[in-house]
């Protein structure tokens, strides 16, 4: 091996722990911002279709159960040791959760 790939491995491991955690604030803060906004669009519609709440009450109830919800995904993601794990429940839920609403509305 070189002297120059040689500088170029030690130089690529020294970013990745910066780039795993920037990797990790990014999918905290994204895919939990999908992951919550698809909950709260799809709670508040079934909120409202089940007749418990009036329209306005749901979408103000499932938006304030958001919030925790956000919260608790924002926690999660720091403790969660794999980041494929992170990214797939994230992105898979947050898919899901946002088909369901679409598929409740029409």
């Amino acid at each position: 091996m070189t002297t120059a790939a040689k500088a170029g491995t030690r130089i690529a491991s020294r970013w990745q722990p910066a780039l795993a955690v920037g990797v990790r604030v990014l999918l905290a803060v994204v895919g939990g911002y999908a992951f919550t906004a698809a909950a709260v669009m799809l709670g508040g519609g079934v909120l409202a279709a089940s007749g418990l709440f009036s329209r306005s009450d749901a979408v103000v109830l499932a938006a304030l159960l958001g919030f925790p919800l956000y919260l608790g995904l924002l926690l999660w993601a720091f403790a969660e040791r794999r980041l494929a794990r992170l990214a797939l429940v994230l992105a898979g839920g947050s898919a899901l959760l946002h088909a369901g609403a679409w598929l409740m509305r029409h």
